[in-house]
C-alpha cells in the first residue's frame, strides 16, 4: 500500500514538469519529421532509380553513418554548449536544410534528398545528447531514471509506428508533401524547444559521454 501510493505521486510530478512536458513534445515532433524524411526519401529514392540495390543503399549510409562517426563527438560538445541553443540550432538547421532540397527538387535536382539526409542525421547526434543534459538538469535524481525511460520509450514506439507513418504519407501525397512535414515538424520542435528556461554553458563533466547516442 506504502509502495503504491508513493510511485503514483512520483510519476505525476515528472509528468508535471515544465521541462519534461517540453522535451517529449519536442521529441514527439521530431521523432514524426525523422520517420517520415526516411521512408519517403527511401521509397522516393526506390521509385526513381528503378531499385538500383546502390542508390538504396547510400540512403541507409547517409542515415546510418554519422551515428558512428558524429556520436561521441556530439555527446563531447552537448556536455560543453548550452543544450537548448544546441538543440534549438539543430533543429532550426535541419528544417533549413529541408526546404532548402525542397527547393532544389523544384529545380529537378531530386539527388538532393541524400543531403538532406545526411545533414539531418549528423545534426542529431548534437540535438539527442543535449536533451538527454536537459533532463539531467531540470529533473530531480529521484526521478531521473523514470523520466529517462519514458524519453526512450517514446523513441521505441516511433521505431514500430514510424515505418507505417512514413510510408503512409509519402504514398498518399508523394515526396513534396512528406518534405514539406518534415520541415514543419523541425519546426513544431523549435517552437516547443523556445519556451525551454535558459540554460547557461556548462563545465563539462567527467561522466560526458552518454551511454547511448541512437
Amino acid at each position: 500500500m506504502t509502495s503504491s501510493s508513493t510511485g503514483s505521486p512520483g510519476k505525476s510530478s515528472l509528468l508535471r514538469n515544465r521541462v519534461v512536458q517540453i522535451i517529449l513534445t519536442s521529441a514527439l515532433f521530431l521523432q514524426i519529421g525523422i520517420w517520415v524524411r526516411n521512408f519517403a526519401i527511401l521509397l522516393y529514392v526506390t521509385e526513381q532509380t528503378n531499385k538500383d540495390p546502390f542508390a538504396i543503399s547510400m540512403i541507409s549510409v547517409a542515415e546510418f553513418a554519422p551515428i558512428f562517426l558524429f556520436s561521441f563527438i556530439g555527446g563531447t560538445f552537448a556536455d560543453r554548449w548550452s543544450p537548448k541553443r544546441t538543440m534549438v540550432g539543430c533543429d532550426l538547421l535541419s528544417a533549413v536544410s529541408v526546404f532548402l532540397v525542397l527547393l532544389g527538387m523544384s529545380f529537378g535536382g531530386w539527388q538532393m534528398v541524400f543531403l538532406a539526409t545526411l545533414v539531418s542525421s549528423i545534426l542529431s547526434q548534437f540535438s539527442q545528447p543535449a536533451g538527454m543534459k536537459l533532463f539531467k538538469l531540470h529533473v530531480p535524481e529521484g526521478l531521473m531514471q523514470a523520466g529517462m525511460s519514458l524519453y526512450q520509450t517514446l523513441f521505441a514506439m516511433f521505431m514500430i509506428l514510424g515505418p507505417a507513418l512514413g510510408t503512409f504519407v509519402f504514398q498518399q501525397y508523394g515526396i513534396r508533401v512528406s518534405i514539406g512535414i518534415v520541415g514543419i515538424a523541425f519546426f513544431l520542435s523549435v517552437a516547443s524547444l523556445m519556451l525551454l528556461p535558459r540554460t547557461g554553458i556548462s563545465k563539462p563533466t567527467k561522466r560526458s559521454a552518454p551511454s547511448s547516442m541512437k
